[in-house]
């Protein structure tokens, strides 16, 4: 008589191969270097162009790794997700002064128990030359998840 195999335990979180990499953490790292301290010390338009190059490239690929928590979408729909998402809220952000607000108020809500405040975002079209980072998003969560064998 031969026993079961025994199952192999169940991963406490999913694999987020996506988000939970260098490159990625990389850009949430320069961007909070470039809020906290670049930014308030040259105030110039490489320092306003950083910030929205980093949150193009690493955002979608946090929601995706958010999205991998609580579904059991693919690695690309929840990838083609945070892209969207991204792209809509990048574009309102940028050209509409209205969704800057909201989108700092909501912040606010959110940083606030964290001793975290003062948020600002400034409404420019300009910052839309950044948005070729979100399909850079995309291509590079594909190959990080076909790396580690994910779909």
């Amino acid at each position: 008589m031969t026993q079961p195999l025994a199952s192999q335990p169940r991963p406490l979180l999913p694999p987020t191969p996506e988000f939970l990499a260098p490159l990625p953490l990389l850009a949430v790292g320069l961007m909070a270097l470039n809020d906290a301290y670049l930014k308030p010390a040259l105030h110039d338009a490489l320092t306003g162009k950083l910030s929205d190059l980093a949150g193009c490239f690493f955002l979608p690929l946090w929601v995706s790794a958010l999205l991998a928590l609580g579904t059991r979408w693919t690695l690309r729909r929840r990838l083609a997700v945070g892209c969207a998402a991204t792209a809509l809220l990048f574009t309102l952000v940028s050209t509409s002064r209205l969704a800057a607000g909201a989108v700092c108020a909501g912040l606010e809500v959110v940083t606030a128990p964290l001793g975290l405040s003062g948020h600002r975002i400034v409404s420019d079209p300009t910052d839309l030359l950044a948005l070729p980072l979100v399909a850079a998003a995309f291509w590079y969560g594909r190959r990080a998840g076909a790396a580690r064998g994910i779909a």
